[in-house]
């Protein structure tokens, strides 16, 4: 458990290594605290544990005295049963960040969300292949409200730290079943701690449910609202939707969230649109693959609202889809013009609209490179390297940079960036920079 708090519990898709001490306590009570976090968790159950083991060690040494005469006979079944204890504590930390990014904090949740879309189309223009994700994700048909998604996205991203927690629980379990197999010796419970060991367990089962539900609970007034949307009762389906946001707040900085609001206040003042139902209407648009109706849809609320941040994700998406269209990056050498010359505006547009999205500076960088802009494509990939520490990302930026530089004549530079290229891609997946570093040696 010592460990588990000094190591990375989550990886953001932009390569940053979150620690347990930077990963804040949050039961869903808006107390939210770095002082309360994973770290602190797991060296409490650390000093637990110690205890546990300190009990060990002063029971083997009073069953080495039993034969003396006048020293009391120990039980070994209360050890067994405070190490089945300090087990399932030890499992808290891992339990306890599951159901905290599930659930409970939202805001993370779509921070991961947003980088992992970016991520996801800018590793399409590698031109090779790269580790596939633990759990695949579709980018433009993710949506974050599903249990599902959210926990196909977590376990992605999950790191080591994660599961240090459950080798804890393994390993105490294991002593227990080894103090079980020993001979017991005398005890025997008398009934008021019979009484005592039902009464405790359900207290703290209540006390968790009240401290820990209201989370899980705001996802269940979601699927409730889900439903009655389905069936035609919007009316419901607000009141429920307002239920999940008062248990919930967070949920307000999902665009699904929003979107199912839309819906409803869509179908119930269809002459009276606001944000939400004009979101609602975009996202229906891009759905239909009508994707230049749901960017003017979106860009005429973006007027009236232009700081709202889950607006901004969604208008994101829906100029990276128009992007795409003309498929750029993608074709031989004389289709690459035709491909990329119609999505370099929109690619410029979502820069402006979003400066820290990856995609747009990554693709901006590749197509200025095809088109002999290589001082405008330098640029971009260094910027690039700014906003993502993967490995995988920096090393296609740096393989970019390298051939800008070569295609400026600086041929000694160009060759330090391909060797950062190279050192960037262990696994040899990174076959442009590899075949230009050959032909500049």
């Amino acid at each position: 458990m010592l460990i588990a708090s000094l190591l990375p519990w989550l990886t953001d898709p932009t390569g940053r290594l979150i620690l347990a001490w930077q990963l804040p306590v949050d039961v869903g009570w808006q107390l939210r605290s770095g002082i309360c976090n994973y770290g602190l968790l797991c060296m409490g159950c650390a000093c637990s544990a110690f205890f546990i083991a300190a009990m060990a060690w002063r029971t083997v040494q009073a069953e080495k005295d039993t034969e003396t005469v006048g020293k009391p006979i120990v039980a070994v079944y209360p050890l067994a049963r405070y190490a089945s204890t300090i087990a399932l504590l030890c499992l808290v930390p891992s339990l306890l960040f599951l159901l905290q990014h599930l659930f409970i904090d939202i805001a993370s949740m779509a921070t991961l969300t947003r980088n992992e879309l970016q991520l996801l189309v800018v590793k399409t223009h590698f031109n090779y292949g790269t580790a596939d994700p633990f759990m695949p994700i579709k980018p433009f048909a993710f949506h974050p409200l599903h249990f599902s998604n959210r926990l196909a996205l977590l376990l992605d991203h999950l790191n080591i730290g994660f599961f240090v927690p459950l080798t804890s629980t393994l390993i105490l379990l294991l002593a227990r079943s080894r103090q079980l197999r020993k001979p017991l010796k005398a005890y025997h419970m008398q009934e008021d701690q019979r009484h005592r060991d039902f009464i405790l367990p359900t207290v703290v089962g209540l006390l968790i449910i009240l401290i820990l539900g209201r989370g899980p609970a705001a996802f269940g007034c979601i699927y409730q609202a889900e439903h009655l949307l389905s069936m035609g009762d919007y009316n419901g389906a607000l009141q429920w939707l307002d239920r999940a946001h008062q248990l919930n707040p967070p949920l307000d900085q999902l665009t699904d969230y929003h979107i199912e609001r839309g819906q409803a206040w869509y179908f119930l003042h269809p002459q009276q649109p606001d944000l939400e139902s004009q979101v609602y209407l975009a996202d229906y648009y891009r759905q239909q693959n009508d994707l230049l109706s749901s960017y003017q849809e979106l860009i005429e609320v973006r007027q009236q609202y232009p700081h709202v941040l889950w607006l901004t994700d969604e208008i994101s998406l829906s100029i990276t889809q128009l992007a795409e269209l003309s498929k750029p990056l993608k074709g031989q050498q004389l289709q690459l013009i035709n491909n990329d010359t119609p999505a370099l505006p929109w690619l410029y547009q979502l820069e402006q609209i979003d400066p820290t999205n990856i995609y747009a500076r990554y693709t901006i960088g590749r197509i200025l490179y095809d088109i002999h802009d290589y001082a405008g494509s330098e640029i971009q990939m260094r910027s690039v390297l700014a906003l993502s520490t993967l490995s995988d990302v920096q090393s296609a930026a740096y393989t970019y940079m390298a051939l800008s530089k070569i295609g400026q004549g600086e041929n000694v530079v160009a060759r330090e960036y391909l060797f950062k290229a190279q050192d960037l891609d262990p696994a040899y997946r990174n076959n442009t920079a590899r075949q230009d570093i050959s032909g500049l040696r």
